[in-house]
């Protein structure tokens, strides 16, 4: 134990009877509490924020902002159903988005980058494939992985063609708005952040961000999509906060962008990744043409 730490456990009045370092950080325990202690990562102003939001859903902070260390209470995590915890994380997201959401005036520039950034991606990756199919077409026999990319080729053009035409709209309708919605992110999406015991609480804040929620959305998403479905997802999600049109225009934009998949030497891995993939754009896929379906119809009527 350092000297800056033991003036941390002094200052606060601490009679640790035991500590252990967990990687970065010290559990340290007295008779009464048990605390995490580590290096401070300069998360006062965002917690004072999310109390001033009422957003209350993070462990105890005990100690002043410019301490070198950050003193926290730990928390036990009883959660042992992966499942329950990944609903309970999308709520939590949506309770945070919507409880720190505000409109920020439009910045033309901001947008144009991030419409450009999007569209330069999805080009390359339309231009990456029709490389990697002509390659495939030179190919005298093929192994399980090219076979099931090549079968499966039209899908990944599709989405590209379809988040390409979707940005363009977007962007469009976009330039003529005069603000956009943004959040505080936590930006830092992973379920072992959410410890669950007498209530939930998110950890970690060291990235947290002011941007628009559905770029956390897309990580979660892509992150454990093997767990919940697309549309239950974003269902669940909306019945505490509500996207707009747009943002549920984007979230599809962004969650349509395919992989570029990196083939090697080794059978297995490559037909796994292959597999993984179109099993994550069909998912995709059919929630857009159910959307599209569901607005042309709406149309007639």
């Amino acid at each position: 134990m350092n000297k800056e730490l033991r003036g941390a456990i002094i200052k606060y009045n601490l009679h640790p009877i035991s500590y252990k370092k967990i990687g970065k950080v010290y559990l340290i325990s007295d008779y009464h509490h048990e605390y995490i202690i580590k290096l401070n990562t300069n998360n006062y102003d965002i917690y004072k924020y999310l109390i001033s939001r009422d957003f209350l859903l993070f462990p105890n902070y005990y100690n002043d902002m410019n301490d070198n260390y950050d003193i926290l209470e730990y928390i036990e995590d009883l959660s042992l159903n992966r499942e329950q915890k990944i609903n309970d994380y999308i709520n939590v997201l949506a309770i945070l988005h919507f409880k720190t959401s505000y409109q920020r005036e439009i910045d033309l520039d901001e947008i144009k980058e991030k419409y450009e950034t999007i569209t330069n991606r999805l080009v390359y990756l339309r231009d990456y494939y029709h490389k990697l199919n002509n390659s495939i077409d030179r190919e005298m026999f093929l192994s399980p992985s090219l076979y099931l990319l090549v079968r499966n080729i039209s899908l990944i053009y599709s989405t590209i063609n379809n988040s390409l035409s979707m940005l363009n709209k977007l962007y469009d309708k976009l330039k003529n708005e005069k603000s956009i919605r943004v959040s505080l992110l936590h930006n830092n999406v992973s379920i072992d952040h959410l410890l669950i015991n007498n209530k939930v609480y998110l950890i970690s804040w060291d990235k947290a961000c002011f941007d628009s929620p559905i770029y956390e959305l897309e990580s979660f998403y892509r992150k454990y999509y093997h767990d919940i479905e697309i549309d239950d997802f974003i269902k669940s999600y909306k019945k505490i906060n509500k996207l707009s049109v747009d943002e549920e225009t984007l979230l599809l934009i962004l969650l349509s962008i395919p992989k570029e998949i990196k083939l090697t030497n080794n059978t297995y891995l490559d037909t796994k990744l292959v597999n993984d993939e179109i099993n994550y754009l069909n998912k995709v896929y059919e929630l857009l043409m159910l959307k599209k379906n569901n607005k042309e119809t709406s149309k007639k009527h």
